[in-house]
């Protein structure tokens, strides 16, 4: 299973976290026009299995705002709509 890691200190924009996901998942620019576009992205583009591992996410939130508690909520639905085959665990 492949583990990524989203770094909380080193996400200092919401360009900066979506370049990320970008890189990390392959997904397109499209996919980060709203919160429904990078849901489609993540159940259907993403391969998996995969763990998705948000550290340090307080400091990330610090720095881009509710924007981090909307992912935050978002990739828990992704974990929820795929099970065993997309994880997420916060560690703050």
């Amino acid at each position: 299973m492949k583990k990524v890691i989203i770094d909380g200190k080193n996400i200092g924009s919401i360009e900066e976290l979506q370049r990320t996901l970008r890189t990390e998942f392959s997904l397109q620019p499209a996919h980060f026009e709203s919160i429904d576009t990078l849901w489609e992205g993540l159940v259907w583009h993403v391969p998996v299995p995969v763990t998705l591992e948000w550290h340090h996410f307080s400091e990330s939130r610090a720095a881009i705002g509710p924007y981090a508690d909307q992912l935050m909520n978002l990739l828990y639905e992704v974990d929820e709509q795929l099970e065993e085959l997309f994880r997420f665990v916060l560690k703050l």
